[in-house]
């Protein structure tokens, strides 16, 4: 994302800026110091992305909706508090853009009422669709458990495949995670454990469960 920072009024030079909490580099982006919040976007946007990706299922679409997780964040930054932890409430937007945007993907989705090919024989479908001719390398276990694992997570529901990506992927606190999405600390963890065990449920469908 690029931002026309030369509008930004007696910008600091960039040493000054590098050192600023991101609290105070938060206050001010909401007045209007785009060189601020530009720094915001160094320290955030692969945290973002890896979020987006993980929420989207895709490189293509977690581009997307991390442009677009950004503009929300700084359309919305007038309503931050400074006197609050600002990453908590960033990952909060970023959650919430990217509940919003799976449901809009998802009814698209089922009004395309596509009619898919069948497989031609001797090819094997691969994450969204993409067939692929059979890899030797696929008979190494723990690759396959991975992408069994990963397969399972893309298919829990948006609140669930959230919590559960916050908490492993981005290792929040239970308190932290509960900030984030914005609930009780108890639904969040139960959020996470209610993933966890769809996730070794469906694995268990799949062959690839371990027992306990």
């Amino acid at each position: 994302m690029r931002w026309r920072s030369s509008v930004c009024p007696a910008r600091e030079k960039p040493n000054m800026i590098s050192h600023l909490p991101d609290e105070t580099l938060a206050r001010r982006a909401a007045a209007g110091r785009l060189d601020c919040f530009e720094e915001l976007l160094v320290r955030y946007r692969d945290r973002v992305y890896r979020l987006c990706y993980r929420s989207a299922g895709n490189a293509e679409d977690a581009e997307d909706w991390s442009q677009e997780s950004l503009l929300r964040v700084y359309r919305q930054m007038r309503r931050y508090d400074p006197a609050q932890p600002f990453a908590p409430w960033l990952l909060r937007v970023v959650n919430n853009t990217c509940i919003n945007l799976a449901k809009t993907r998802a009814r698209r989705q089922e009004r395309l009422d596509l009619e898919l090919p069948e497989e031609p024989e001797g090819t094997r479908q691969v994450g969204r669709g993409v067939a692929l001719a059979p890899d030797p390398l696929d008979a190494v276990l723990a690759r396959e458990a991975v992408r069994a694992a990963l397969a399972a997570v893309d298919e829990l529901a948006p609140p669930l495949r959230q919590a559960i990506v916050l908490r492993v992927v981005e290792e929040l606190s239970f308190q932290e995670l509960a900030e984030v999405l914005g609930v009780p600390l108890q639904t969040a963890a139960t959020r996470v454990r209610r993933a966890l065990l769809q996730v070794r449920q469906r694995l268990a469908r799949s062959g690839m469960g371990v027992d306990p």
